[in-house]
């Protein structure tokens, strides 16, 4: 049985850098850099990517086949219909959500965050970001909640604002749920850096950077970060 499932949220139509999935950071482009990396993470049984219908999207499909990931498309704009449309094509229990604008989204920290939310009584956890004052460096993580949860969001969610940002539902609604954000290490403890890819100069930048420290899909994010910070000194 598949345990847990990770959904890769991907597009090519963003409004502030439309296709930036296909552009090219170091040797790959973003999205094949946020698919290589997910695989990687051994505490996930199965990845899928959740796209759109739109024909500009037909190339992310073809990145995602190379790889054998499974892919499930539909509504551009209703990102929450398009995770529970995947979820249709699995028997999993939990779900990961992964943005693809993180080129250097760890499976360690993926890892650790399935064990988090194992191991406590939680209905989410996350370490994408800083939440909850938890100090994390924005850029390695991801969330995770039941697939039974994220259904029920799907179901009462109303608002195009939780419609678009698949958690949103939770973090308005903080006083009914149990939120968990985990507590950063100490190597991971930069809650100030960005390395997301939200525009063009985002991705000028981690393009310089990735050369000239030679990250590559395999770097974990503790060498990532401290190789970062030594670049923007």
């Amino acid at each position: 049985m598949t345990q847990v499932v990770a959904v890769v949220q991907a597009r090519m139509g963003s409004q502030r850098f439309p296709g930036k999935m296909l552009k090219i950071l170091g040797s790959h482009t973003l999205i094949d850099w946020v698919l290589i990396r997910v695989l990687r993470a051994v505490n996930i049984d199965e990845v899928i990517l959740a796209t759109s219908t739109n024909s500009q999207d037909d190339e992310l499909v073809t990145h995602a086949e190379d790889l054998a990931i499974k892919v499930v498309r539909g509504n551009e704009n209703d990102v929450l219909l398009r995770f529970t449309q995947a979820l249709e094509q699995t028997d999993a229990q939990s779900v990961v959500r992964i943005c693809a604008d993180n080129p250097f989204i760890a499976p360690e920290e993926i890892d650790r965050l399935v064990q988090n939310f194992r191991s406590g009584d939680f209905d989410y956890s996350c370490n994408h970001q800083q939440r909850l004052n938890n100090k994390y460096a924005d850029g390695f993580g991801a969330e995770i909640l039941s697939v039974e949860l994220i259904r029920k969001i799907a179901a009462i969610a109303t608002e195009s604002s939780h419609r678009e940002h698949v958690t949103s539902y939770l973090w308005d609604n903080q006083s009914i749920f149990r939120l968990n954000a985990l507590e950063a290490p100490a190597e991971l403890a930069f809650p100030d850096v960005r390395l997301d890819i939200d525009t063009s100069e985002d991705l000028s930048r981690l393009d310089r950077f990735v050369k000239q420290f030679k990250i590559t899909t395999d770097s974990p994010a503790i060498e990532v970060l401290k190789s970062y910070r030594e670049y923007i000194r």
